[in-house]
């Protein structure tokens, strides 16, 4: 929320320290709250599985830029001279300190003359519902606000976009939108003290207002950058995301209720029994005999005897996931565990759900079987050296319905 740096601004300074007004928008404002994660037991299985899944829009696919094109580009003609011009670009850039203090996302503007910017569209970054559209007056203007939930490993999150200076609202409170949805028109702040532009935050925090100005409140960057996203670097690292929902074959396994279910095209069909690793929590590395958390995807499958000294305790079945993922991989590279170069490796293997190094210190060979013989669930959950294990009865039943590429979404 920024001048272009061709027009000027108006501050006002005394005794050495910037005032910045902020209107108060008490208009409606959804509040409610999607999940941000469902990683952990609620109580009973039912609650883990059907909370990671329910939503009540249409989760993220993915997410784009709000100007331009779906990355941010692309020519666009100017509404009242009917030139064409090219290309936007970042004014001021997201935690920019700044006259008005510190900035909270990023203004986006059209190479063109500034009144080439007002009237272009502004789309949503992502499905999503509106949880804001009103006008907040001066300096702010017109502002919507978009809530949006989206997985990323085995949790589910939520962000709010948010856009203001618009010219134009062309949704309305509660509204269920889609990805490149056009929401409103590119404008200005009643007073003009800004050229037309785009304010566009991404908000971790749904709980503040439209007009929530962390400076005006002595909030410093380290806050902000907890409350807030960058909006690029999030859209640019977020531009695919996953939805379990529309899986043809999906596994979910919760390890705290000991509990597996299976959905076929967005049902489900059948819930099982499960034991887990000798070791307790996330797997963090080869050897800790741990299970890990996380979303994996089915590379091999293989039914009938096993050789070695351990085929036995296959149980005739073996469905192995591609662990170590993206997640996995980011982790180890921070602690150092593994290279930058195995880490883009595992990454770009992971995406495209095929197998993924396993000859790392994060080890592989993770996958789901059966037992040397049948198991009591009143007995030692904890069997394996990180796998899941099933019943023989119940791993017989679902092999063949889990196919190769499947999600597996492990808790």
């Amino acid at each position: 929320m920024s001048p272009k740096p061709r027009l000027w601004s108006i501050t006002v300074i005394a005794f050495g320290f910037f005032f910045v007004f902020t209107p108060s928008c008490t208009r409606s404002v959804n509040q409610n709250r999607p999940n941000q994660a469902a990683a952990s037991s609620t109580g009973t299985a039912g609650n883990v599985f059907d909370d990671y899944l329910k939503s009540d829009f249409a989760p993220a696919d993915g997410f784009d830029f709000a100007v331009g094109d779906q990355d941010g580009k692309g020519a666009y003609q100017d509404k009242s001279t009917g030139k064409t011009y090219s290309g936007w670009y970042v004014a001021t850039h997201f935690a920019d300190k700044y006259s008005y203090g510190i900035h909270t996302g990023e203004d986006w503007s059209g190479l063109g003359p500034p009144a080439s910017d007002l009237g272009q569209d502004v789309h949503a970054v992502a499905n999503g519902r509106v949880a804001f559209a009103d006008s907040c007056g001066r300096l702010w203007g017109n502002v919507v606000m978009i809530d949006h939930v989206f997985y990323e490993n085995n949790e589910k999150k939520s962000i709010r976009s948010v856009y203001a200076h618009l010219h134009e609202i062309k949704v309305k409170l509660g509204e269920v939108v889609q990805r490149r949805q056009v929401i409103a028109t590119v404008g200005q702040d009643p007073d003009k003290l800004f050229a037309p532009h785009l304010h566009l935050e991404m908000r971790w925090d749904p709980s503040l207002g439209p007009t929530y100005w962390p400076s005006s409140n002595g909030r410093d960057v380290a806050w902000v950058k907890e409350h807030y996203a960058s909006p690029s670097a999030f859209i640019s690292s977020h531009r695919s995301a996953p939805t379990p929902q529309r899986e043809a074959t999906l596994v979910l396994v919760d390890q705290h209720s000991y509990k597996m279910r299976l959905y076929q095209n967005g049902r489900m069909s059948g819930e099982f029994d499960v034991s887990f690793g000798q070791g307790n929590g996330a797997k963090q590395v080869q050897g800790d005999n741990k299970t890990p958390t996380g979303m994996y995807f089915v590379i091999q499958k293989h039914q009938g005897q096993f050789e070695g000294p351990y085929g036995a305790y296959y149980g005739g079945y073996w469905i192995k996931v591609n662990y170590p993922n993206a997640f996995d991989a980011a982790r180890a590279n921070s602690e150092k565990l593994i290279s930058s170069q195995q880490q883009e490796t595992i990454s770009k293997q992971w995406r495209q759900r095929a197998p993924t190094l396993e000859k790392t210190r994060l080890g592989g060979g993770i996958g789901f079987h059966g037992w040397i013989k049948e198991w009591s669930n009143d007995g030692p959950r904890h069997l394996s050296w990180g796998c899941v294990v099933m019943h023989i009865y119940d791993i017989s039943k679902v092999y063949d319905q889990i196919p190769e590429g499947s999600m597996v979404v492990i808790f």
